[in-house]
């Protein structure tokens, strides 16, 4: 059998046209003018041809058939859901990931996804296995396959400051490879965390000009990224326009440069150093807090149209941060060691499946909040219970910390696919981020989680809780009540 571990992935790009369109209809007899007549799709809300949902799905039976798991692929059972038209003559791109593997049966489950201009044309579910496999081939196939072992790549921006420089040593100590972006002065950096086992690369960039964040961008997009780190930020004495284009439109650029590469992979981190002083607006900070909130609205807008598509944000908001940076205007002795940041970015990156937050950490601990800046729940301390028989068989605690299979956010996630289908990507999802679940959709939600506990749920569920943990969280309020 192929070597296959969750978290590999696979992908590649097809253009449909109108010839490949003519010969998908001699051999399956569909004619539907929508595909093929101008006049008749002009009339349609399409209006242009779409190609046929059959037809885009080809690609797909390419990369499990030739990439993963390979030739000698079985598909076994598929649930796909159709959710925009695909156009003729544009880009469309395919990406396969592993959800699990069974050692026992040696089906694999795999996720679907696939994009046309950043949109998501086509999402499901694949399980598959491998009778009698064979090698694969090389990539003239035009599918490209990306272990879950391959090498990680971070971004750390800002590279030659105290929190940045900080980041860096602790994501190498943690087996990352490194891009540092900086203005200059990283030498040493580079050498410690090349001696730490990082691969790194230097981008010399002054992220206030536009020309250098176009360069840079396209030196970080070839190294195919999957952490972010923005830690650049503008002098404090700084003018409002440098501070935006450090800030925010650095972080804006760099991003949109390395997105579709997470998107093919299914996988993809971004981080924000953020500050607190977003939130206490210290005075003659105005400029300092406009360029940081305005970063901020990038990695809202990447949760809103990506976070059910794998990529992951996160604003880490510290207070004053001992270091040069804050030295003119830091009361003497306060502060946050860089080190400490560090270890919480780290442990950010490393929760790949924890939802997109905000954290703000302190001397005295963290908080962690939706990015919307609802607080997280603490997870609930462990029940007593009495002494199991010697011997018993225990128990696993299933997704969401409830007792498997029967836990609450298993019961959520089973009522949300009745409405969304059962391919959908519920939990980290919600509305606007999953595919489907919008207003209407939440409302069928409710309804369906309150026959699904035999409770009511209060009218504040319909927009209070958006967020698949938010609604677990209200159910388990009120189950519990």
């Amino acid at each position: 059998m192929h070597d296959v571990t969750p978290g590999d992935s696979a992908h590649s790009s097809h253009t449909f046209t109108a010839a490949e369109f003519e010969a998908f209809a001699a051999v399956t007899g569909d004619h539907n003018p929508i595909h093929h007549d101008a006049a008749h799709a002009a009339e349609t809300e399409f209006e242009t041809p779409i190609v046929p949902l059959m037809m885009t799905l080809g690609p797909v039976s390419a990369l499990i058939g030739m990439v993963l798991p390979g030739p000698g692929a079985v598909i076994l059972g598929t649930a796909f859901r159709p959710v925009r038209a695909v156009s003729f003559d544009r880009p469309v791109h395919y990406s396969l990931r592993v959800l699990s593997v069974s050692p026992a049966t040696g089906v694999f489950t795999c996720r679907v996804l696939a994009y046309q201009d950043r949109e998501v044309v086509l999402d499901g579910e694949v399980r598959t296995t491998v009778r009698a496999p064979r090698p694969r081939p090389d990539e003239t196939t035009g599918g490209r396959l990306v272990p879950a072992g391959a090498p990680r790549t971070a971004v750390v921006t800002g590279a030659a400051g105290d929190i940045g420089s900080a980041v860096a040593r602790a994501l190498a100590a943690r087996g990352w490879d490194l891009a540092l972006v900086h203005r200059g002065g990283a030498g040493e950096l580079a050498a410690a965390c090349e001696r730490a086992g990082a691969t790194v690369h230097s981008v010399t960039a002054d992220l206030a000009d536009p020309a250098a964040r176009e360069a840079a961008a396209a030196k970080i997009a070839a190294l195919e990224p999957a952490l972010v780190v923005h830690a650049a930020a503008a002098p404090l004495t700084a003018g409002y326009r440098e501070h935006l284009d450090v800030g925010y439109a650095a972080l804006r650029d760099l991003s949109d440069a390395v997105l579709d590469g997470m998107l093919l992979r299914q996988h993809g981190c971004f981080v924000l150093i953020g500050s607190q002083a977003v939130r206490s607006h210290p005075r003659g900070w105005s400029d300092y807090v406009a360029g940081k909130a305005a970063a901020e609205s990038v990695l809202h807008g990447i949760d809103r149209h990506h976070g059910a598509h794998g990529i992951r944000s996160v604003v880490v908001e510290p207070g004053y941060v001992q270091g040069r940076y804050s030295a003119g205007v830091r009361p003497p002795g306060l502060g946050l060691l860089p080190e400490e940041v560090a270890d919480l970015v780290a442990a950010e990156a490393a929760d790949t499946g924890a939802p997109a937050r905000r954290v703000w950490l302190t001397p005295d601990g963290t908080a962690r909040f939706a990015l919307d800046g609802v607080r997280e729940e603490a997870p609930p301390a462990p029940r007593a219970t009495a002494a199991a028989p010697a011997g018993a068989p225990r128990t696993a605690p299933g997704p969401g910390g409830d007792a498997a299979p029967g836990g609450v956010a298993d019961r959520v996630e089973a009522a949300a696919r009745t409405v969304l289908g059962p391919a959908a990507d519920v939990r980290g999802g919600g509305v606007g981020l999953t595919p489907g679940w919008d207003s209407l959709a939440q409302l069928q939600i409710v309804l369906a989680v309150e026959a699904e506990f035999g409770v009511r749920l209060p009218a504040a569920s319909l927009t209070g809780a958006g967020r698949f943990e938010q609604l677990c969280r209200i159910v388990e309020q009120r189950a519990g009540a």
